[in-house]
């Protein structure tokens, strides 16, 4: 499939699973890097909350930047900011360098992932967009468990063979995701931009409808995400008496799968339609939550975690892939990152009103999120079903 692409459109698609690969290098083993530092949960919970925010407000905005700037050169800023983010937070003589560096990661978050989408969009045209935006998920998401299981792996060995401080493991495997960068500015610096005729946009009353009906499904999902996947590893290890090796595991056995999946879905939705395809995972994933809390066993659990969790996710890149249809060239990174942004600051209430479930019960967060689950996809239907085209 990739065969069929552009340059362009295959630098877009390498550089997005480049950026998947090192990611872990960094966000895998952040909370333990910043122990090691001697922060508390507390001051992790501002590091962690800031990079939400600013990502939710460059979200807002990215879509504006790029009609300024065009698609390259905002993803080019957003990679710098990046850059300049994961070498402070290496350095991190202080608490106050260290909440900059969130800062910057947040904004590169933020300007990256509508206008990634959006470039990748134009490439590749209208017929080919679900089939580029799943193979460019399904290898991301492939790196990612491997940038996982490296993470996971690389602080020991640094320590054990080179009898480094668990500290200074950590901050040289953070380190590594510097290469990231420097993978990817060199693939954006040599990929055409795609120009943009006009440098506004038209707010007219169907346009603001459109993205609103795409983004309420979003928000209640994100909600419903917040309230209960950030738990999960601290569920696991509550409920089955896990340990974080075992469920490392899952979470590498759920990406890979997931990532491999990738490749097959957009022969599904070339059968029954990206609408179908977007409602029926998603219905039976909120059903799995639903049943979730009564699995008593540990492997049963996880094997139905996995199921739950591939079926959600794997379809977003559909579900981004549909959403481009309906927008101009000029539209398309304003409207993903106005999605984008609500969905961020939900999942960021979710995370609260999640904690206060998990004191009460740990059943009632999956019951309220498979509730959320069932009403977004309805909606979606609601919304989208007589666009659904095969």
């Amino acid at each position: 499939m990739l065969g069929s692409y552009n340059r362009d459109a295959k630098l877009l698609i390498a550089a997005n699973a480049t950026g998947q690969l090192f990611l872990q290098f960094s966000t895998f083993i952040m909370p333990f890097y910043l122990s090691a530092l001697g922060y508390g949960m507390d001051e992790m919970g501002i590091f962690f909350s800031i990079q939400t925010f600013v990502g939710g407000i460059f979200f807002l905005i990215a879509g504006q930047l790029s009609l300024k700037l065009g698609y390259k050169k905002t993803l080019i800023l957003g990679a710098f900011l990046g850059l300049m983010g994961r070498i402070l937070q290496v350095l991190a003589p202080n608490f106050y360098v260290l909440a900059l560096g969130f800062f910057l990661i947040g904004a590169n978050m933020g300007i990256r992932q509508p206008n990634f989408y959006a470039l990748l969009s134009e490439e590749v045209g209208e017929k080919q967009r679900h089939h580029a935006f799943s193979i460019s998920f399904g290898l991301g998401t492939i790196l990612n468990a491997l940038g996982v299981l490296i993470a996971g792996f690389a602080p020991d060995f640094f320590v054990e063979t080179f009898g480094l401080t668990t500290e200074l493991a950590y901050r040289l495997v953070i380190s590594l995701a510097v290469l990231q960068f420097a993978i990817v500015i060199p693939i954006l610096l040599i990929i055409k931009d795609v120009p943009v005729k006009n440098p506004r946009i038209n707010w007219r009353k169907e346009l603001v409808v459109k993205i609103l009906k795409f983004s309420l499904p979003s928000v209640i999902i994100g909600l419903g995400a917040g309230i209960t996947i950030p738990y999960m590893s601290l569920y696991f290890n509550l409920r089955f008496g896990q340990t974080l090796a075992v469920i490392s595991g899952v979470y590498f056995a759920q990406q890979l799968v997931m990532g491999l999946g990738s490749f097959i879905l957009p022969k599904l939705v070339d059968k029954i339609g990206p609408v179908k395809t977007i409602s029926l995972f998603q219905l039976t994933a909120a059903f799995l939550f639903g049943i979730f809390p009564s699995v008593e066993l540990f492997l049963l659990a996880a094997l139905v975690y996995i199921i739950r969790s591939i079926l959600m996710n794997i379809v977003w890149p559909i579900n981004d892939a549909f959403m481009m249809g309906f927008f101009t060239t000029e539209e398309k990174a304003t409207a993903a990152g106005i999605r984008r942004a609500f969905s961020t600051f939900m999942r960021g209430l979710g995370n609260y009103i999640g904690g206060v479930l998990f004191s009460l019960s740990l059943s009632y967060p999956f019951y309220v999120t498979a509730t959320l689950y069932v009403t977004a996809t309805l909606i979606f239907y609601f919304f989208f079903a007589k666009y659904n085209e095969v």
